[in-house]
């Protein structure tokens, strides 16, 4: 993928990051209205920073989590922010002056691809809003006159549909061959080097293509109105990796790094010591159970190996617990010596013996666990019927807090990209498409199988994908079942094979095993097709101040709140509002007033655990540990242990094979049996 970044060039924009452009504007200009006397390809690099800044926190505080792709143990379970915070800065950091450009720049000869650009970004940002609060303040909101304190929220159906018209406008205004030279951005902020409006009209026509499926449950009429309309343009939607639309931060410290370097590593740059685990964000495990499942090859690009964070090389590694068999060394000295030898001596079988032993190794992924990892009144199960030992939580019980595997530094570093819309992404919706409304060009399955392809080669790992869509549930038209999470709450399952309601649980289901990083998107998907459904989070009797929660679980958020100064500010259209929630809401909770985190939006579905969820996890609980996705991790037999070390590391040496390749350690026999028929001898 080509390289795209915030040059250096747009530092100057960067000047209105503490207020907004608009009282820049009002500093350099003689009339802070004439927006054209700022050269644009100055001033929206600074809208697409901002942007960027306050997507990655959003990502940083709840999505990240609420996706579970990962898990930030901090930021486990409910929250509500009360604060102007995001609603604020989306409008007056980035609406108002997209909207001030708008109307600058409309009918303007020579401006028409900028325009676009301009209606492309602000149909993006409205969608992000949407994406969190439901209705919003679109038609009538306060960005033309900053005085306005009263002002009308379009229902959620309504501000999308005026999103789809806005990319109408833009597709129309997109020229390719303008012969206006300077119609084009440089620096392009999103695309990199000199802009390319040919990116710029597909990435309209992509998220033209993305709001109308998301908005299928809300406004099918519409949807697919919009989805015929998209799809008329294949051609426009994205069809490469270096189309991708995922701006880059920049390199320079101290003005356009990304806000996952300012919140994570910037710290641990200057005292490595102060790492902390519970904001660092490291693998979740129920998207572990589906990577473990199908061996899927992205795992080491997404997350890095266990203990790569350490600081030292002598930090203490995580040990998992396990069974294996080898064969029986009946000739032993001092306190390991088999007590049966004489007797094993006499039948002369000792050549077919087996020992099955307690061993311990590493493992290359470990999951970092939510927490509390078990909700109120639940406990581990005993180890026996007869024991008064509990079992211990494999994930849990760490050496270390570099132990986990946490998200790799490509995705937090300086100049991370933001994904916003990708090449597999496209094909994803394509094949969505036809199965939903018959549309396209391609079958749902050529699609599908290109959506995969696109995600391996974003990553450089084409030579993977043939082995990885050979096996059952990947493979169109299969079903599979996997892995689930030590717990036993979850397990990873596709079920592909049959109706077209399955071809589509494998279309979501891979459009967000590729979504890595794009958590708005993941988010989205989830609570439009509930098709990974993944359990609550817990909780111990504390609700923390959220207003509706559960004191024993709760699952992720289903929306934003809106500021707490809407109540004083604009109470009459808050309350339309919130009827208007009420109406659209297949999932509605009267606390706080209806505005809290639990109602459901109505781009979605309602969340079907919702009905079993009291069945399932109030009350007193035995969880039996069992992490069956590390078991036999590099084979069921020391004979294949051994081997596996060998082709590792390179080693000729038995011990030192095995100690450097995963520190194997030899426990306790279990027992000693016969495999052909002499059963267990003791």
């Amino acid at each position: 993928m080509k390289t795209r970044k915030i040059y250096c060039m747009i530092i100057s924009a960067l000047l209105f990051l503490s207020s907004g452009c608009t009282d820049g504007f009002e500093e350099i200009n003689k009339d802070p209205n004439k927006l054209y006397e700022v050269d644009f390809n100055y001033v929206f690099p600074g809208t697409v920073y901002r942007s960027m800044n306050n997507l990655a926190e959003l990502n940083f505080n709840y999505l990240l989590t609420y996706s579970r792709y990962a898990v930030i143990q901090a930021f486990c379970g409910p929250r509500q922010d009360e604060g102007d915070g995001f609603y604020n800065r989306f409008y007056v950091q980035i609406l108002r002056d997209l909207e001030k450009t708008d109307l600058e720049y409309t009918g303007k000869i020579g401006y028409e691809n900028r325009l676009a650009i301009v209606k492309t970004w602000k149909a993006y940002t409205y969608y992000i809003m949407a994406s969190m609060y439901g209705g919003i303040a679109m038609s009538d909101a306060m960005l033309t006159d900053e005085n306005k304190t009263e002002y009308k929220y379009d229902t959620e159906a309504t501000a999308y549909l005026q999103m789809l018209e806005l990319l109408d406008e833009a597709l129309a205004l997109y020229n390719t061959q303008s012969l206006y030279t300077t119609d084009v951005l440089n620096p392009d902020p999103v695309f990199g080097a000199t802009g390319s409006v040919s990116k710029w009209r597909k990435f309209a026509n992509t998220l033209q293509l993305n709001i109308a499926l998301h908005i299928q449950n809300l406004s099918p009429e519409i949807a697919e109105m919009y989805v015929t309309k998209a799809m008329a343009h294949e051609d426009w939607l994205i069809a490469s990796n270096d189309e991708n639309v995922a701006p880059k931060w920049g390199s320079n410290i101290n003005s356009d790094v990304s806000f996952y370097y300012n919140r994570l590593l910037k710290g641990i740059e200057a005292q490595p010591s102060e790492f902390n685990q519970t904001i660092y964000p490291g693998m979740g495990e129920y998207f572990a159970v589906y990577l473990f499942t199908f061996n899927d090859p992205r795992k080491e690009e997404y997350f890095a190996v266990t203990n790569a964070n350490a600081i030292s090389v002598t930090e203490k590694p995580f040990l998992f617990t396990d069974t294996i068999t080898r064969p029986h060394i009946c000739v032993r000295t001092g306190t390991d010596r088999c007590p049966d030898y004489a007797e094993h001596q006499a039948d002369g079988l000792n050549d077919l013996r087996r020992d099955s032993i307690k061993a311990q190794y590493t493992v290359p992924y470990v999951p970092l666990s939510e927490l509390p990892f078990m909700a109120f009144n639940w406990e581990a199960e005993y180890v026996s019927p007869t024991s008064t030992e509990r079992l211990s939580d494999p994930v849990t019980s760490l050496a270390s807090k570099y132990n986990p595997s946490y998200v790799q530094r490509r995705f937090l570093d300086k100049e991370a990209s933001l994904p916003i819309l990708s090449y597999s992404d496209a094909c994803f919706m394509k094949a969505e498409a036809k199965i939903r409304f018959g549309i396209g060009s391609q079958s749902a399955e050529a699609c599908y199988n290109e959506g995969i392809s696109a995600s391996f080669a974003q990553y450089g790992i084409t030579s993977k994908v043939s082995d990885y869509t050979k096996q059952d549930g990947i493979k169109w038209n299969t079903s599979k079942t996997g892995f689930s999470d030590r717990r036993g709450l979850y397990t990873a399952q596709i079920n592909g094979a049959g109706s077209d309601a399955n071809h589509l649980e494998q279309i979501y289901k891979q459009r967000y095993f590729a979504g890595f990083g794009n958590f708005l998107e993941a988010w989205n998907l989830e609570r439009r097709t509930r098709a990974l459904s993944f359990p609550p989070f817990f909780a111990s009797g504390v609700s923390g101040g959220v207003e509706g929660a559960n004191s024993t679980y709760n699952y992720s958020m289903e929306r934003f709140i809106y500021p707490k100064t809407e109540l004083s500010q604009n109470a009459v259209q808050y309350q339309i509002a919130l009827d208007n929630l009420k109406t659209a809401s297949p999932f509605y909770r009267a606390d706080r007033w209806g505005d809290n985190i639990f109602t459901s939006l109505g781009i979605a579905k309602r969340n079907p655990d919702l009905e079993t969820a009291e069945a399932k996890y109030v009350g007193n609980k035995r969880i039996a540990f069992y992490a069956g996705y590390f078991i036999h991790t590099y084979g069921a037999t020391y004979e294949e242990m051994l081997a596996k070390a060998k082709e590792m590391t390179g080693e000729t040496n038995d011990t030192k094979a095995l100690t450097k390749a995963f520190n194997y350690k030899a426990g306790a026999i279990i027992s000693t049996y016969l495999p052909e028929g002499g059963g267990v001898d003791f």
